[in-house]
């Protein structure tokens, strides 16, 4: 899976976008209660949240520490995350993603939760993901390649929270 992602392919390939749109779609709702209609965002992200919680124990050992220095999620935000009162977005996914070093699989399952489909053939920040992951890298490896290349957008919460310390 993704054999074709490395440093290289990110230095050089032409992506179309460097990451992808962190919108999260408006609430939905359902007007029946159809097992044939797609799951609603908010169920998509009932089931993000129970993949965190269930990582958070496996990985973390519920340690929400642990998180914050192998995600840069600070707690409040992971509490904020889990409990439903913030939505879970890409760069939260990939933070995540990353901290817990993730198999390829787990971790193209959790961006689909959070509606997006990881394209790094598209999107550079998916690339990047793939490679970090690909070559057993931390979050600081993470940290670094993404700010060298500009996508300083991922670490807006995380830098303004290091920066007061």
């Amino acid at each position: 899976m993704f054999e074709h992602v490395t440093k290289e392919f990110i230095r050089t390939h032409n992506f179309q976008a460097e990451v992808p749109n962190v919108e999260l779609p408006a609430q939905s709702f359902r007007l029946t209660s159809s097992r044939y209609l797609p799951p609603t965002n908010d169920e998509l992200q009932l089931e993000l949240r129970k993949n965190f919680v269930e990582i958070m124990a496996t990985t973390f050992d519920k340690s929400y520490a642990k998180i914050e220095s192998r995600c840069y999620i600070s707690e409040a935000a992971m509490r904020k995350y889990l409990n439903g009162r913030r939505p879970i977005n890409i760069f939260a996914v990939a933070r995540f993603c990353v901290g817990a070093r993730l198999s390829l699989e787990k971790t193209c399952e959790l961006f689909k939760l959070c509606g997006h489909i990881l394209s790094p053939e598209v999107y550079r920040l998916d690339a990047i993901v793939v490679d970090t992951l690909k070559c057993g890298e931390t979050i600081e490896d993470f940290y670094e390649v993404t700010k060298a290349y500009g996508l300083d957008e991922i670490w807006k919460s995380w830098d303004k929270l290091s920066n007061a310390s």
